[in-house]
């Protein structure tokens, strides 16, 4: 059956535990878990999953304007991000990560929550 958004943001069943603002990916059951360094996501989650079974709304990577997201790392306002195990992103590019946008933040540490406006030109290979 074919389906049809337009508003950039789909809710979908979490395959287990996701964190608010975690890159998310799609999994062939049709849930989403959190995605990997290596991975790519349709989008961050706007919500936690607890558990299995959870429903989770996502703005997906389509969406018009910023995303929240949560640093892997401490980053500089301005910096190219890239993704990272966790469902976070770094500003560090690593031979299988992918370039995900631009820091509107600065990062202190680890966890911390940044807007991050996405690249438009497509997922690009980080090296």
């Amino acid at each position: 059956m074919s389906q049809f958004d337009d508003t950039g943001f789909k809710t979908f069943e979490a395959s287990g535990a996701i964190p608010t603002h975690a890159r998310v990916k799609l999994e062939a059951a049709g849930t989403i878990a959190v995605a990997g360094l290596a991975e790519k996501d349709i989008g961050t989650a706007l919500q936690a999953a607890f558990a299995a079974g959870d429903r989770v709304s996502v703005k997906l990577t389509s969406a018009p304007g910023t995303h929240k997201m949560i640093a892997g790392e401490a980053l500089a306002r301005g910096a190219r991000v890239y993704t990272e195990a966790g469902g976070k992103v770094q500003d560090t590019a690593q031979a299988t990560s992918f370039q995900w946008g631009t820091s509107l933040d600065e990062a202190t540490a680890d966890n911390d929550i940044i807007e991050v406006l996405p690249n438009m030109h497509g997922d690009t290979a980080a090296t």
